[in-house]
């Protein structure tokens, strides 16, 4: 499968290290999925990985920014992108209580929280969803998704089994830490 993936970018003119950054840029995938691709596919160094992985990730966050809400407009036109940006919402209102509360301040943490569905996309969609300016939904998506990709490099460079400890103790400390939030927001 992984050589498919690569085969298929190679076809389109994407190649070494500027693969990297435009799986870094994909939506689900992210960093989260470009670093740990870069160092156990690629075999390229953990900081190599980062740094290539970061500029993927910070280069899509502006036009997801600036532009979500023109493109929102553009899909509403037609009854597939009405459907589509509908089921967005839900996700994003389902999700986004600590965005809700916190404004730039719960998306850097959102962001920040290298879990599947938290990145620069949905944060984006978050940022759009509760009206958060955009300079500072831009500053909250890069330094959330930088914290992200340091911890992911962490996780990948204390390999499989310390980086799965790493990577449990992580997590349970971050839900603590949301949890606790969460408590003070619904009081």
């Amino acid at each position: 499968m992984t050589e498919s993936i690569i085969e298929f970018f190679r076809s389109l003119g994407i190649n070494g290290k500027l693969l990297i950054p435009v799986i870094a840029a994909m939506p689900v995938v992210e960093l989260r999925g470009a670093i740990p691709f870069a160092v156990w596919v690629m075999k390229y160094g953990v900081l190599e990985s980062l740094m290539l992985s970061l500029v993927g990730n910070w280069l899509i966050t502006v036009p997801l920014v600036f532009f979500f809400d023109f493109l929102a407009g553009r899909l509403k036109k037609y009854e597939f992108g009405e459907k589509l940006l509908e089921k967005l919402y839900e996700r994003g209102r389902k999700r986004g209580e600590l965005v809700r509360v916190y404004k730039s301040l719960g998306l850097f943490l959102f962001v920040a929280i290298p879990l599947p569905g938290t990145g620069a996309w949905t944060g984006a969609l978050m940022a759009f969803l509760f009206n958060i300016r955009k300079r500072y939904s831009f500053l909250s998506i890069l330094a959330g998704v930088t914290v992200a990709g340091i911890i992911v490099s962490l996780f990948v460079s204390l390999g499989p089994l310390y980086g799965t400890i790493t990577g449990i103790v992580f997590i349970a400390g971050a839900s603590r830490l949301l949890l606790i939030m969460l408590r003070k927001v619904s009081r």
